[in-house]
Parts: C-alpha cells; structure tokens; sequence
C-alpha cells in the first residue's frame, strides 16, 4: 500500500454526492469500501469501479448495520477514513422495520451505530470520521421556526413536518459528532455542510419543487469536493465545515445537555457505544 492510500468507508456511496466521491477517491488510488442501500445501484457500482469493495445493506436498521460491520471486517483489518454519507427526506412519514421514523434512523441512529461497531477498526487506522451534515441543522429549508431537538416528539409521531424533521435529525447528528469528538479524542471527528448538492433526495416531492430546487443546487460532482477534501486532507479536529472552511454552527448545536441527553436516549435506542 502506498505511503499515501487510505482505506475508506464510505457510507452511501451508489448515488449522487457519494457516488461522485467514490469515483474521485478511487481514482485517486485509495482502498474504498462502499455501501449503499440498493442493491441494484449497489451492482452497477461495483461493475463501474471493480476495484473497490462494494456492500449493499440497510444502514437505517440495526441489522443492517451489524451486516456491514461483518463484510468490512472480512475485507480489512483497520480503517483509516469513515465516511456517515447517507441522506433521506419524504413527504410523508415513514419508519423502519424497528419503527424509528425514517430521517432519525438514517441521519442520527445510523451514523451513532455505524460509527461504535467499526471503532475498533478506527482505531487501527487513521480514525477519521466525517459527518455529512447540512446547514438545514439552522433552520428549515422552507424558512421558519429555530431548530431544537423535541425529545417528547424524536419519532415526530405528532406534526410531521419534512422540513422540520430533516432540520432536527441533521442537528442531532451534529451533537453527535460533537460528543464523538469529546468522548473519543483518539478520533478525528468532522462534520460538513457539502453545499445544496443536486442529489435524489428529494425525488418524491411534487416535480415542480424538485425542478426549483435542481435548478438552485449545486452538481453533484461539486457537492463530493469538500468530501473528498475531508476525508483525505488536513481538517481541525471536532470541527463543523462548511463545504472548505471551519464555521461556527447553530447555538443549539453546542447545546452540552441536550447531546449528553441525545447520547443516552440512544444507547437506550440502539445499546451502549463501543467506547
């Protein structure tokens, strides 16, 4: 392995700005390891960059993360970079097999569960962990009300508002990251804004919304910059960037009670982490 080569995780990496990452990491001769929910994306990937290690799995479930733990385990015994990529917004309210709400699951439930069963290969390796975030952890897209974790509505079983809810799990994995950062300081923790990246995450609401906000984002090529940056260059530990640059995010989001609050109703969610 050169000098150089990295051994990456890349956490929903078969479409839009995670895809476009694998691509440039891969090409760039890093040792990449992708995983992505379709499992016919999931192929195509694997037929386009066959020298990675391509993995399809539910990292929404629990199940789903403990299938990805296995397969990278198999493959490698040390990770340098953990990339927690992986997005979702619906119009509607959906929850898992487990019954957690969708955006919950797979912005905060994941990136924690994913994270505390590689960290014994972190810790093997470079340990880097970076966070896909998004400056919607201010407040929702739409405009509107502050953003604050509602710990008597998690599930948002009461006013699913998409917006709202998509705001609200972007800011409990930024007090997640920011706990990482503190609990586990052998790791470099990040967390990143990528830019309003045209991706498919908003592919079922109205097409006249989607063709609006197409037609105001960025390439998804350019949204994988600053991942790509993150993952492989110098970063400031504990950090929130937006796209290149070290920012100051919401108040909420340094909210120490609130995150310690976080970390212990998730543990009581998905178990203890693997400190």
């Amino acid at each position: 392995m050169n000098v150089g080569t990295r051994t990456i995780v890349l956490i929903g990496a078969t479409s839009g700005l995670g895809r476009e990452a694998a691509r440039r990491l891969t090409a760039d001769g890093h040792r990449m390891i992708l995983v992505g929910r379709s499992s016919r994306r999931a192929k195509d990937l694997a037929a386009e960059l066959p020298q990675a290690h391509v993995i399809s799995a539910d990292i929404a479930t629990a199940d789903g993360v403990d299938a990805v733990a296995r397969q990278v385990a198999e493959v490698t015994d040390r990770i340098d970079v953990l990339v927690n990529n992986a997005g979702v917004m619906r119009p509607a309210r959906e929850v898992t097999a487990e019954g957690f709400e969708l955006n919950f699951a797979v912005h905060h439930l994941a990136p924690y569960s994913t994270t505390s069963r590689l960290l014994p290969l972190l810790r093997r390796g470079q340990g880097r962990v970076v966070n896909v975030n998004s400056e919607g952890h201010r407040a929702p897209m739409r405009g509107g009300d502050r953003v604050v974790l509602d710990f008597d509505n998690l599930q948002s079983e009461r006013g699913y508002d998409p917006f709202m809810v998509y705001s609200r799990t972007k800011l409990a994995n930024l007090l997640f990251t920011y706990q990482l950062h503190e609990r586990c300081p052998e790791l470099t923790v990040v967390a990143l804004h990528p830019g309003f990246v045209r991706t498919r995450l908003g592919r079922e609401f109205p097409t006249v919304q989607v063709r609006l906000v197409h037609a105001l984002a960025l390439s998804a090529r350019r949204g994988a910059e600053p991942v790509v940056r993150l993952a492989i260059g110098s970063v400031q530990a504990g950090a929130y960037y937006n796209r290149f640059t070290p920012v100051v995010s919401s108040h909420d989001s340094y909210d120490v009670p609130a995150a310690q609050r976080l970390w212990s109703v998730t543990e009581q969610m998905r178990g203890p982490f693997a400190v």
